[in-house]
């Protein structure tokens, strides 16, 4: 069971994912709906992934996604913006359009965490 960290803003697409997540036998850390809460969270816990939206508020969730970068955790992106919209160093990350097909999240999961036999 991986411990998957959701970083969303928006409460219903942050149950909506965490209950997929659960569902297919992981623990949800989160959801967080800023990069303050998800840096304190980060600081204190460890996760083996985690989904981005990548605009929470008027913020981008980018200087997360550097923090997991140096301590080498997977994430996936979870956002409306296709990756030709993020800056070029973030652009070879795995992204998840939303809205977003449950099959097709745990899929790419599951790809993310080796599982043989993902949800």
């Amino acid at each position: 069971m991986a411990r998957i960290l959701v970083v969303e803003d928006d409460n219903s697409i942050a149950m909506a994912m965490s209950w997929m997540v659960e569902d297919a036998g992981h623990s949800i850390v989160g959801p967080e709906r800023t990069v303050a809460t998800t840096r304190q969270v980060l600081a204190r816990q460890r996760v083996d992934l985690a989904l981005l939206d990548v605009m929470l508020g008027g913020e981008t969730v980018f200087p997360i996604s550097d923090l997991l970068d140096l301590a080498g955790t997977p994430f996936i992106f979870v956002t409306a913006h296709p990756a030709s919209a993020f800056p070029v160093k973030y652009r070879h990350r795995p992204v998840m359009l939303k809205p977003c097909r449950p099959r097709a999240l745990m899929a790419l999961i599951g790809q993310i965490l080796g599982e043989t036999n993902p949800a």
